[in-house]
């Protein structure tokens, strides 16, 4: 090695520990964050009574007092053949399994007094890991690091159908179970569920207004076992259907219609795939009437395509007009009268058996809105699509691009799930209800009109379904293409606009994904938010100078991806946070990153700035990119003042400046900031 060779390595090496000791300082462990989370919670004055402390607690019940409402608290084990509610008095009765947080009987007991029509209530957990060393008075090991959090959705019916999500924690009002046989002969977890799907679902009303979740950690758990549980008659009740099982097919005496529309220009060979699969998965219980609306195939296409109409007999709509999946979508709705519809994108292929009876099962129930399907890309086993969730930045792809041979947070991509929204690439919906909120919003021409489809089922009280446990391919955006040009994005930005302009009650609100999960970013992942929070990552922006791209080079090898630009009043949702709001990553391919400085690039067809910035931990980019070197810090998530740069539209930028070498790496983005 000569000297020249000799000090970079140096160099580098001190690079390196230089970005370890300002990650390790970054880096923070869910516990820590969430002892800083609760620190800043409400506090309550509560004493339990001192025979009712921890060593009794998991042999035996126990009874508190908090705010005029005596509780009494069961431990799972206790539950069985001898437990009666009626021979109870107190006002509220908790079951749990692990240690209660001291926060959950004052956060319960609030909930009940606030909810008086409330019949039960869940709340969150985690799990949190005895310390043998250090005991208490009674020689009791106490619990030490938290770890492995379960931040659960409000209310999900359809959810609860598939399992037991509550867990390790349930509190009931006494009162409205008073003549309710317990269990029928189940004990523990499995008692308690029974009981609870009888009671919720054997009337409608308790449905929408009996159970709250406290979206609070309310006991210290040792595992999440309980979460699998299932009832084999679930589903059944729901329905009341008068079968002791409800099978593996929809058990119906009458086949449902379903109205299948297609949107479909130039793609007669897609077509006709999704068509065969369609119908080869489709069983006698369920009647199609497929509705295929084109916007203008080309003359020799259009000629395949009604080839394919006298070989599945279908309802052929051709309308030459401008590409609105919105409107394709209503006109091929009004022109069926199937009492279901389906709408599916002429690129989605069924490959599991009993897909349609699974859909149509869950658009079965009254309290049902729209209903999708996880999605997975052609030939291979990723996630495309498990469920949309309303974050920050906007509506976004859960577990896209994960891969689907695993289970990811407590089985969301394996089960039947409640989300805020499901994509229109697979969406039905019962026709009454499709009708009742106006059918889809044309003036969404592209994008978010099957989200702003789901919103409006929300908000008229219906819930929104993703059936996990089913899967079909999709080729995604076959037919028009990705939103990557300059162009597009731009009319994909304003379509978000609109569609928070239409629905302002969920800007960064989504009922059912926890405020303690990530949605800050783009992350697909579901994990605490402790790994990524505004509150956190933001900083404000260092020097603002003019530079000279002339001595640097625009080079493919960065990877940059801007995920907003913008106002920050846009971002935060408060009118008074002036300025504007930069966030994304960056890194350079096949380099050791350590070695770079990084700094945004602001460019109008005159002037480039050049912002500083500290950077921020981006594990998610870490994780997908593991083949390249020290990418943890890529982030950037970069505050301006309204009067840091002149009035203009400003292309995004990065530049990397290697800090050995006479380097200068840079690249610009399809994202534009517009200063006014």
């Amino acid at each position: 090695m000569n000297p020249k060779e000799y000090l970079r390595s140096i160099l580098t090496r001190h690079a390196e520990s230089v970005y370890m000791a300002k990650l390790k300082e970054k880096r923070e462990t869910f516990d820590s964050w969430i002892r800083t989370v609760e620190d800043g919670l409400e506090r309550f004055d509560m004493t339990l009574d001192t025979d009712t402390l921890p060593y009794k607690r998991e042999k035996a019940s126990y009874v508190t007092h908090y705010d005029g409402m005596t509780v009494r608290i069961f431990p799972y084990s206790l539950v069985g053949d001898n437990f009666i509610v009626k021979n109870l008095i107190e006002d509220i009765i908790v079951f749990v399994n692990g240690e209660l947080t001291d926060r959950a009987i004052p956060l319960i007991v609030k909930c009940f007094k606030a909810y008086p029509s409330c019949s039960v209530v869940y709340g969150d957990e985690d799990i949190a890991v005895l310390d043998e060393q250090e005991t208490d008075r009674y020689g009791k090991s106490v619990y030490g690091t938290r770890e492995n959090p379960y931040f659960k959705p409000d209310w999900s019916p359809n959810t609860f159908l598939n399992n037991y999500y509550f867990c390790n924690i349930c509190a009931i009002r006494r009162v409205s179970f008073r003549d309710i046989e317990f269990g029928e002969g189940r004990s523990g977890a499995d008692g308690i569920y029974h009981t609870l799907l009888r009671f919720l679902y054997e009337d409608e009303g308790r449905i929408y207004k009996s159970v709250r979740h406290i979206d609070e950690i309310l006991v210290h758990a040792t595992d999440y076992e309980y979460n699998d549980l299932k009832d084999e008659r679930a589903c059944a009740l729901a329905l009341g259907l008068k079968t002791e099982e409800w099978g593996e097919g929809l058990n119906v005496e009458e086949p449902k219609t379903v109205t299948v529309v297609i949107p479909s220009k130039d793609n007669p060979t897609l077509l006709e795939n999704c068509l065969t699969t369609l119908y080869d998965s489709c069983p006698g219980s369920i009647v199609l009437e497929v509705v295929v609306v084109d916007n203008g195939s080309s003359l020799a296409n259009k000629e395949r395509i009604e080839g394919l109409r006298e070989k599945f007999g279908f309802i052929y709509e051709y309308t030459p007009m401008e590409f609105n999946f919105a409107r394709m979508c209503n006109i091929g709705a009004g022109l069926g009268s199937g009492e279901y519809i389906l709408f599916l994108n002429d690129d989605v292929s069924f490959t599991e058996p009993y897909t349609l009876e699974n859909m149509l099962m869950q658009a079965s129930f009254t309290f049902t809105g729209a209903v999708g399907a996880k999605l997975l890309y052609p030939g291979i086993k990723k996630i495309q699509h498990a469920g949309v969730v309303n974050n920050r930045i906007g509506p976004v792809h859960k577990l896209q691009f994960a891969d689907d041979n695993r289970s990811y947070y407590y089985g969301f991509n394996r089960s039947v799930r409640n989300v805020l929204a499901v994509t229109g690439a697979c969406l039905m919906v019962r026709r009454k209800v499709f009708e009742n909120v106006g059918g889809m919003n044309e003036s969404l021409r592209v994008a978010f009109n099957d989200v702003d489809l789901c919103f409006k089922l929300s908000e008229s009280g219906y819930f929104n379904v993703c059936c996990n446990n089913i899967s079909l391919e999709h080729a995604e955006s076959v037919s028009r293409g990705k939103d990557t040009d300059t162009a597009s994005l731009a009319r994909l930005i304003k379509e978000k606009k609109m569609l928070y302009e239409e629905h302002p009650a969920y800007k960064n609100y989504d009922p059912f994904y926890s405020k303690y999960l990530v949605s800050d970013c783009l992350d697909t992942r579901i994990t605490h938010a402790g790994e990524y929070d505004y509150g956190l990552v933001s900083e404000d922006a260092g020097n603002i100078a003019l530079t000279d791209l002339s001595k640097a080079r625009e080079d493919a090898c960065v990877l940059l991806n801007v995920e907003y630009a913008d106002t920050l009043s846009d971002y935060t949702f408060y009118d008074d946070d002036e300025g504007f709001y930069v966030q994304g990553f960056s890194f350079v391919t096949g380099s050791n990153n350590a070695c770079y400085k990084k700094a945004l690039l602001l460019k109008n067809d005159e002037k480039c700035y050049m912002v500083s910035f500290t950077g921020c931990i981006r594990n998610d980019v870490a994780i997908n990119c593991a083949d390249q070197s020290n990418v943890e810090l890529s982030g950037f998530a970069v505050r301006l003042s309204k009067d840091a740069i002149p009035a203009g539209r400003y292309t995004v930028g990065v530049m990397h400046d290697h800090m050995f070498a006479k380097e200068k790496l840079y690249a610009f983005s399809n994202r534009e900031l517009t200063v006014k």
